[in-house]
């Protein structure tokens, strides 16, 4: 399988906290068995979201992203569903299917999203408009890779599977394909509450991490979530002793 690696170059911070943490609140409110984070935030209700935005401004960048990547892993097959439909959308059926999409945090630079186990329909790709396109404007200075692409498009599925792997990697990480693909992954995570500009796609032919199994809940870090309680804590004392 595939892995397709998202770089992001800037966070909006608050939308992701007020289109992530309400639903993770309610669910928090609803365990049986809630952790001391959990009883936290379903004591804090309707303010969580208001509390949350206003600690923000006291956290570091890398704070910040540990907060996103937390809220991101509570929400995965929401983000993950939405960004497959407007791929679905953009190519007019399901010829890249993301089947994970972790959000990795990496100290000291921007956290990256990491879309794992994808699945490509190589021929149907080939054929669909958006990659055709893509292949029609590729420059003189690629022309063995334009001419590479077009002997995939006429051979399809008769081409070694192996072949027609390679010959969309290298279109999918091509400038004109990969800048039509970025912008419709970005609005499905916009959609689905993540709100985050890209600023680069890379397509690998495995997956290049490893990825934690599907757990029914996402969890962060022992030293972040006492940081993240006793900011929220803070805020709330100075704001219900007025």
């Amino acid at each position: 399988m595939l892995s397709i690696r998202l770089e992001i170059e800037k966070i909006n911070y608050p939308k992701c906290v007020e289109a992530l943490l309400p639903p993770l609140v309610e669910h928090c409110a609803a365990k049986t068995h809630p952790n001391e984070l959990d009883r936290f935030l379903a004591g804090l209700g309707a303010e969580a979201v208001s509390a949350a935005c206003a600690v923000l401004d006291r956290m570091d960048t890398d704070e910040r992203d540990q907060m996103v990547v937390w809220l991101a892993g509570s929400h995965e097959e929401r983000m993950r569903n939405s960004a497959n439909r407007h791929l679905s959308e953009l190519l007019g059926g399901a010829l890249i299917e993301i089947g994970r999409l972790i959000a990795v945090d990496r100290p000291g630079s921007r956290i990256s999203l990491q879309a794992a186990q994808v699945r490509i329909d190589y021929p149907a790709l080939l054929k669909s408009p958006v990659v055709k396109d893509g292949i029609d404007q590729i420059g003189n200075e690629n022309a063995i890779l334009k001419g590479a692409a077009k002997l995939a498009v006429q051979m399809g599925s008769r081409m070694p599977a192996q072949s027609l792997e390679k010959y969309c990697l290298s279109l999918l990480n091509a400038g004109k394909v990969k800048g039509r693909l970025m912008p419709v992954l970005a609005d499905g995570l916009r959609q689905a509450g993540l709100d985050i500009t890209l600023t680069d796609m890379v397509v690998e032919s495995d997956d290049v991490i490893r990825l934690p199994e599907t757990l029914p809940d996402a969890s962060c870090s022992a030293a972040f979530e006492q940081k993240l309680m006793d900011s929220l804590a803070a805020w709330v004392r100075e704001n219900r002793a007025r």
